[in-house]
């Protein structure tokens, strides 16, 4: 049954599963089928327009440094605009991007389809998590992000070999067509929202200035530099985890994401729950500690099951910090913030991830391929402390905008329910 708006319960609606969250978790899940569709189709394709390996990185990279420009922007637009109306143009321009990629002509022409899709990329996963945000009851919180986080994870299941099975038998370009037909699909979906349910948060009171929401969450930056440290953890895998493989004989790297996903959307379905009741420290620590170990892993890596090892530790580290992280945020930050907020959340992505990348490619020359895993595995480690230390300050405000029982400390043993 419906209930009266709050801070809280912003959408007046005590059910997690309604039809406008459903058709978030499509939108999310379609998005990023699309988007990793394209990790086994690009590179290739690099090579194919006469790319040579050291373009390779520039051409990759270019998608994500877009997003440190775009995506606090993205905060401002949903409120100004609304939360839909910025899920259907960053999926929108996904689609075209990947069907732009068919008209590419030589490896530099890939950049400025590669910048667009980061722009669509940047915009539509700010505005997906600020509606689930809006949607959930404040006791489910990390319970629906983990719902929203496994909708995407599932995509790693499939997409990618799909889009290569695609690739070796009918070209690059029904490759291309399959992740513009995902983003396409996306799209459908988010026009299908009720912007009456998810909107009518994040859009100021009629009269108010429109232009006061921030580009960058004050509250939101504590989370976002924890968050960091996991996503630096990636720029190790995304550029060096083939390169390891093959140096160490560990065998098909694409397994080490297939035990990640697995893995990790076990252990979301565990994690958001747990969050909920018991706190966010509970799920986002271990979380950190886990990643550290999977980067260890990796450093000493030498023969096959090390790789599968070091998946399953990292999908589990992910599984467990991403709802706890991403409600940890949401609970910082006020109703109005709750945009600008994600916006700010999701920077780490850019610039731990694909900041990161740049610099990977020298510290690798410098130190070794596998002492990069491990110095980042030590980051890991730092965020953790770092948690553990920085969450016993939280904003005064705070205690007025979230309930005990979703609370951010790791000493909760009631839920709302």
């Amino acid at each position: 049954m419906a209930t009266p708006l709050s801070e809280d319960n912003p959408a007046g609606n005590e059910r997690l599963w309604t039809t406008d969250f459903v058709l978030n978790l499509l939108v999310g899940h379609f998005m990023f089928a699309s988007y990793t569709s394209l990790l086994t189709i690009i590179p290739p394709y690099v090579f194919h327009r006469g790319g040579q390996e050291w373009q390779l990185g520039i051409i990759i990279g270019s998608f994500g440094i877009v997003g440190i420009f775009i995506r606090p922007f993205a905060g401002r637009w949903i409120n100004v605009l609304g939360a839909k109306r910025v899920t259907v143009a960053g999926t929108a321009i996904v689609a075209a991007g990947s069907l732009l990629y068919i008209g590419a002509f030589s490896p530099w022409s890939l950049i400025p389809v590669r910048m667009l899709q980061g722009i669509g990329i940047a915009m539509a996963p700010v505005a997906t998590s600020t509606m689930v945000a809006n949607l959930a009851p404040a006791h489910r919180r990390a319970e629906a992000m983990s719902y929203m986080g496994n909708s995407i994870n599932i995509s790693f299941l499939y997409a990618p070999v799909l889009s290569s099975l695609i690739l070796t038998y009918g070209g690059f370009h029904n490759a291309f067509l399959f992740s513009g037909l995902a983003a396409i699909l996306a799209t459908l979906f988010a026009l299908r929202i009720s912007s009456r349910q998810t909107e009518h948060v994040t859009a100021p009171p009629a009269g108010a200035d429109k232009v006061r929401v921030p580009l960058i969450s004050k509250a939101a930056l504590f989370p976002t530099i924890v968050f960091m440290t996991y996503t630096l953890t990636t720029a190790p895998i995304n550029t060096f985890l083939p390169i390891l493989a093959t140096q160490q004989g560990l065998g098909n790297p694409g397994l080490y994401y297939t035990v990640f996903s697995a893995t990790s959307i076990v252990a979301m379905f565990v994690a958001g729950p747990m969050a909920d009741r018991f706190g966010r420290a509970t799920v986002i620590v271990p979380g950190l500690i886990a990643t550290a170990v999977a980067m260890f892993v990796l450093n000493a890596a030498f023969f096959p099951l090390m790789l599968w090892g070091a998946g399953f530790f990292a999908g589990l580290g992910f599984g467990m910090i991403q709802p706890g992280i991403q409600s940890l945020t949401v609970d910082r930050v006020s109703t109005r913030e709750r945009s600008a907020g994600m916006a700010t959340l999701q920077q780490a992505w850019d610039i731990g991830g694909s900041g990161g990348a740049f610099a990977m490619g020298p510290l690798g020359g410098f130190i070794g391929i596998g002492n990069v895993f491990g110095l980042t595995g030590v980051g890991a480690l730092v965020g953790a402390l770092g948690f553990m230390v920085g969450n016993k300050r939280k904003p005064a405000s705070l205690s007025s905008r979230v309930s005990p029982q979703v609370s951010s400390g790791a000493d909760q043993s009631e839920t709302a329910d």
